[in-house]
């Protein structure tokens, strides 16, 4: 059959095979490629004959290619969509509409394509020679993975609040539950939705996973409600993390003063004494110590918290013998003459006058706080509006200052472990979720092994929560400026002494701004 016929050229089907025949010079392949855009049934095969023959500007019946179906259907890998293109002109496509219409329906009938047929597609948005999709499977939609909720704690920040005619120091410290209190929830993992191919199979969706609630079971316990697990205060106390686990804590609570009728106090919990403790008396915790009188302490023995922190709304007069120590920060209104030691952060409202400061940084408020006489030792950094005083108070800071590039790379190393530490916990976690539905028909050996699986499990909560901890402490060293800082804000006065690693400024005449160690120089700016 004669498919196109010019004075240079012959281009004819015989079985499905194209045939060029070339009268004369003439046809280049650029004139061809034309010719054949009216031809889009032609699929050309044989390119370097083809060339050749146009070259030499003659040749008898040489087989080029083939004739391509009137419609291509190409169905994806993963049976999830079919595509038609149309192999004809749009004249071709519009005096046949309706039978390619129907060719298609029957094409798709044929190879079993039953789900998810553009019909609309088919009947009324068809285009030649582009590719169309004509049919979409439905993906399988995955569950979700169990989704859980914590109390979260109340950030420990203190606040400088302006009340018109004074300011106070005020801050959420210790946040207190009743028995039955919500302290979590756990909505379960979703089975998620199936789908299927465009051939009706169905597709199988992954169920989302399941995650274990991290709780101390003697002080929390879990029910089930509204088809979720809501995690409740067995007793009454404050909100705390145990390694990563929730729990409520020992709360013991002096509604008065510390004094002679409560004597001094020693106690492995968190303490509030709403009132203040009197002269000469002493009061530790093992956890958070919360003083909320307003009139602050004076001539105090000790303050002790060996794990956790201290929160001295009131602030001190140490006359001279107050010592108050904390393992973790300190946040105080103001401090005369004490010592204050914490291993984390010291945070002062006010001021601090005649006081020895000892913590990873010293913190007052960049315009308002003061440090006046006495001596401030941090590692990382001091921050303070005013340091001295126009009478000249002698003041020391020491800052003893860190390798940047060391702490970095303990930093990325910490990393790595807690991410191992991490993969510890889940697989351990996943072993327990399993067998805790299974307790009673555990023989001995398993229930041994459960127990030791579960005290392995506590283990790598501690060195989790360890872990955390520690990297906190390495990324607040960091956010000192340089390898050590003192910040003052407003003012420096004479007689002011700045150490920062072993370099020593002496303030000679006022002056403010950062001061800061990289190397071995010391900058100023």
């Amino acid at each position: 059959m004669e498919l196109y016929r010019d004075e240079t050229i012959l281009l004819e089907e015989e079985s499905g095979s194209v045939f060029l025949t070339v009268f004369k010079s003439g046809m280049t392949f650029v004139k061809l490629d034309r010719t054949l855009q009216t031809l889009p049934q032609i699929s050309i095969t044989k390119f370097l004959p083809l060339k050749d023959a146009l070259n030499a500007g003659f040749c008898e019946k040489l087989e080029i290619g083939n004739i391509k179906p009137p419609v291509d259907l190409e169905i994806s890998r993963d049976s999830m969509t079919a595509k038609i293109r149309l192999n004809c002109t749009e004249q071709h496509l519009k005096e046949n509409l309706n039978r390619m219409k129907a060719e298609i329906k029957n094409m798709l009938e044929s190879r079993g394509i039953c789900e998810g047929i553009l019909y609309y597609v088919i009947d009324h948005e068809l285009k030649v020679q582009k590719d169309i999709t004509i049919a979409a499977g439905t993906e399988a939609v995955d569950g979700q993975d169990a989704q859980i909720t914590y109390f979260q704690p109340t950030e420990r920040k203190p606040t400088i609040k302006e009340d018109g005619k004074a300011d106070y120091f005020d801050m959420h410290f210790l946040d207190e539950v009743e028995k039955g209190d919500w302290l979590g929830e756990k909505h379960h993992p979703t089975d998620g939705v199936p789908g299927k191919n465009i051939y009706g199979d169905i597709l199988l969706p992954k169920k989302g996973k399941d995650r274990k609630l991290l709780y101390d079971a003697k002080t929390v316990m879990e029910h089930e409600e509204d088809g979720k697990i809501v995690l409740r205060a067995l007793v009454k106390g404050v909100v705390e993390k145990k390694g990563n686990r929730i729990a409520v804590g020992d709360h013991l609570i002096v509604n008065g003063d510390v004094g002679i009728e409560t004597g001094n106090i020693d106690f492995n919990g968190n303490i509030t004494i709403k009132g203040i403790i009197m002269e000469g008396f002493s009061v530790s915790a093992d956890k958070d110590i919360s003083i909320l009188g307003s009139m602050g302490l004076s001539g105090v023995e000790s303050v002790t918290s060996r794990n956790g922190d201290i929160f001295i709304k009131g602030g001190a007069f140490g006359k001279g013998k107050t010592k108050i120590r904390a393992a973790k920060n300190i946040f105080i209104k103001h401090a005369n003459e004490c010592t204050l030691e914490a291993g984390e952060n010291i945070t002062i409202g006010y001021y601090s006058v005649g006081s020895l400061l000892k913590a990873r940084n010293v913190l007052a408020h960049e315009k308002k706080g003061k440090l006046i006489g006495g001596v401030i030792e941090a590692k990382g950094k001091v921050v303070a509006g005013i340091v001295g005083n126009h009478l000249e108070r002698k003041t020391n800071i020491h800052v003893e200052g860190f390798n940047r590039e060391l702490i970095q790379m303990e930093l990325e190393g910490l990393f790595s472990e807690y991410d191992m530490a991490t993969l510890h916990v889940e697989r351990y976690a996943q072993q327990l979720s399993v067998n805790e539905g299974l307790l009673d028909q555990l023989n001995e050996q398993q229930k041994n092994q459960y127990e030791l699986t579960k005290s392995n499990y506590e283990e790598e909560l501690e060195k989790l929560n360890g872990l955390d901890q520690k990297r906190k402490s390495l990324t607040s060293l960091l956010e000192a400026k340089g390898e050590g800082e003192v910040t003052v804000g407003v003012i420096a006065y004479p007689e002011t002494v700045i150490q920062i690693k072993v370099m020593i400024k002496r303030i000679h005449s006022s002056t403010h701004g950062t001061f800061y160690a990289m190397g071995n120089q010391l900058h100023h700016e």
